[in-house]
């Protein structure tokens, strides 16, 4: 069944207009990148397309009273769709890298290694001289010996010098404590004569002159003493002949306690813990 040529282009305008509404509001603001693919087959010419019958088409009505015919309408072409271009990737332009020349290398040339010298030989090698290594032996002992010769000699040098430096050392101690020590014995000595002199004047002014006595007499007695000067015995141990002068000068030392004595315990214990006394009258 043919269609009549109004209900063709009323199918095609209707088309056109369908693809025009979707083209205006399903399209995206941005459209992908299309592939080159499907760019040649957009740029391809436009088919016309040919409404297929439809099998559910409406009942033809039947031809109504030809009229007469009116001016032939315009026919609308649809409206192509806008083309896609995709976009151009600039193609990147190879690079041309300029690459520096390349200096040569400046090292030295390696030496070339020298050639090892062969061995000696040691069977060629000559054996020591007997005589020459005698003789170096000896000469070896000999300054061994010289050494310690040597080394000797200076210990026993300085072993002398240590002995004559300690003796010398010894002799000034000794003459510093001599000195010392007379010293001492002079100080201790006119300290022991002031005391004696003391107690002598002690005595005589305690002794009375008996009736019986005349001239210069002498007796010597042994006195013992205890710290502070008290006495304690008087012994004559060489009388002067005259008992009686002996007799009144031995009562003139017991008057005479506490005898003058130094406060020095040690001087005191060694010279007048016991001591001797020559008691002479004047004339």
């Amino acid at each position: 069944m043919k269609l009549s040529w109004p209900a063709t282009t009323l199918s095609l305008i209707g088309h056109a207009v369908l693809v025009l509404i979707l083209v205006l509001f399903a399209r995206p603001h941005t459209l992908p990148d299309v592939p080159r693919a499907m760019q040649a087959m957009l740029v391809a010419p436009p088919t016309t397309v040919k409404a297929a019958p439809k099998s559910s088409a409406p009942a033809v009505e039947p031809a109504p009273e030809p009229l007469p015919a009116p001016d032939p309408e315009p026919k609308i072409e649809p409206k192509p769709e806008p083309k896609v271009e995709p976009k151009k990737e600039p193609v990147p332009e190879p690079k041309t890298e300029t690459k520096p020349a390349q200096k040569p290398d400046a090292k030295p040339k390696a030496k070339p290694d020298p050639e090892p010298k062969p061995a000696p030989d040691k069977k060629l090698e000559k054996s020591p001289d007997p005589a020459a290594e005698t003789k170096r032996v000896m000469d070896e002992a000999k300054r061994i010996a010289e050494a310690a010769q040597a080394k000797q000699e200076a210990d026993i040098r300085r072993k002398q010098q240590e002995v004559l430096a300690q003796q010398m050392q010894s002799e000034i101690d000794d003459l510093a404590n001599s000195a010392t020590n007379a010293a001492l014995a002079k100080q201790q000595a006119a300290q022991l004569r002031e005391f004696t002199l003391a107690i002598n004047r002690k005595i005589k002014s305690q002794w009375r002159r008996p009736p019986q006595v005349s001239g210069q007499l002498s007796t010597l007695m042994r006195i013992t003493l205890i710290p502070g000067g008290e006495v304690t015995s008087v012994i004559v141990t060489k009388s002067s002949g005259n008992e009686a002068f002996d007799a009144s000068v031995k009562d003139a030392v017991l008057r005479a306690s506490p005898l003058p004595v130094p406060a020095d315990a040690a001087v005191f214990r060694d010279n007048f813990r016991i001591f001797s006394l020559n008691y002479t009258t004047e004339e």
